[in-house]
């Protein structure tokens, strides 16, 4: 640590360049001759914090940047950095401690069955609350855990409350044919992740077929070994295997016919515009009929509108999901929905309503004392989207 006195500006970068080609000038050590380089990290008081901890933290946070930034350089602490890092140790320490404390959450999303609207299984979303920082987005939160190296303990406390709620279901009667968990690239390195899942489904007497993990495209970028050692093995234990947001960026059809897997979920980018977008229906039909000769089940992910469930049942895909049925639902909400008729109610009511607005009486003409006020321009425009439901675990 260096600490210069009642120096600002242009002095501060001629210092930080002097230590850099001090520091790496060449030592001759005996026959050898010995390399050393350093990176420099500057904080400015009081620009940069009114004490020599947080000078310190900001000058250690610019070192690291001009690590990355490739080494035997200087940086000056930048505060908008420096708060985004601080605020990830603060979401990081606020993750561990709420894991422990079991204040996350597990949501479930429907999956219908296309043509009979039977419920198909649930996909499980991780949602956290917190008491202080609110709701954190999921998208938020498991970058951080990925960040933090706590993505693990997450997923294997998805699996574990994953067969808690499947056995609690059973208990009261709610039948859920399977529970689909999403796991990050990071678990299927993991040799004994196999073991970690047919110890659960043992310990919770559960046949393997209930329980389905969701694997992202980046996985196929994976070419290692122990990777598809553990896909097989979970695909042996008779567990499924799904591909999600199929088609955003890293699928390889050579790949994809190697991988054991059992389903393949369409990604919801490509549902976005279906009614009106006839290269997304050209490749969704390609990948419906690609899973349906690999003896894949077909999931299309973000259905929001009938006329996107017409189109999908007209194509033959197997199975949907998306607001259209019901939005991620807590266990309880869930088990209402499903007493309540499932996915055909919600059909059900949707038509009803359909048709009692046609069958409700025109507006009368106007008589001769009023008349007819003239109709606006109007563009059709196409039906706005449902929020985003969409997120990982």
């Amino acid at each position: 640590m260096v600490v210069v006195p009642d120096c600002e500006g242009k002095r501060i970068e001629e210092i930080a360049h002097t230590l850099l080609e001090t520091i790496g000038r060449p030592l001759q050590i005996g026959q050898n001759t010995l390399s050393i380089s350093c990176s420099i990290g500057i904080s400015t008081f009081p620009a940069n914090g009114p004490d020599s901890e947080s000078l310190l933290s900001h000058a250690d946070t610019a070192m690291r940047q001009a690590k990355e930034d490739g080494r035997g350089i200087f940086r000056f602490a930048n505060l908008e950095k420096n708060q985004v890092a601080q605020d990830r140790l603060v979401l990081g320490s606020a993750l561990r401690d709420s894991l422990a404390q079991g204040m996350l959450q597990l949501h479930y999303q429907p999956q219908v069955r296309t043509h009979t609207l039977e419920l198909s299984g649930v996909e499980a979303l991780s949602r956290w609350h917190h008491p202080h920082l609110g709701n954190i987005f999921p998208s938020r939160f498991i970058a951080v855990a990925e960040e933090t190296g706590q993505i693990e303990a997450i997923g294997r406390w998805s699996l574990l409350e994953a067969c808690r709620q499947i056995v609690k279901w059973d208990r009261d009667s709610i039948h859920v044919p399977t529970v689909a968990v999403n796991l990050s690239a990071v678990h299927f390195r993991n040799r004994a992740l196999p073991e970690h899942i047919a110890a659960l489904l043992k310990d919770h007497n559960l046949k393997p077929a209930r329980l389905t993990v969701e694997i992202t495209e980046s996985v196929m970028m994976d070419n290692s070994r122990d990777t598809e050692e553990v896909l097989q093995s979970i695909r042996n234990l008779g567990c499924g295997l799904s591909m999600d947001d199929f088609g955003t960026g890293y699928s390889s059809l050579s790949r994809l016919t190697r991988l054991p897997l059992t389903e393949i979920k369409i990604d919801r980018s490509f549902i976005n515009d279906f009614e009106y977008d006839t290269n997304a229906q050209a490749v969704t039909m390609a990948v419906i009929g690609i899973g349906s000769r690999l003896g894949m089940t077909v999931v299309t992910e973000g259905v929001e509108t009938e006329q996107q469930r017409d189109l999908l049942e007209k194509l033959n895909c197997d199975v949907m999901q998306g607001y259209l049925f019901a939005k991620p639902l807590a266990p309880r909400d869930l088990e209402q929905w499903v007493r309540k008729g499932g996915a055909p109610a919600v059909i059900r009511e949707i038509e009803a309503a359909r048709a009692s607005a046609a069958r409700k009486p025109a507006a009368p003409a106007p008589t001769a004392e009023q008349p007819a006020a003239p109709e606006p321009a109007v563009t059709p425009a196409k039906p706005a989207p449902a929020p985003a439901a969409k997120a990982k675990s």
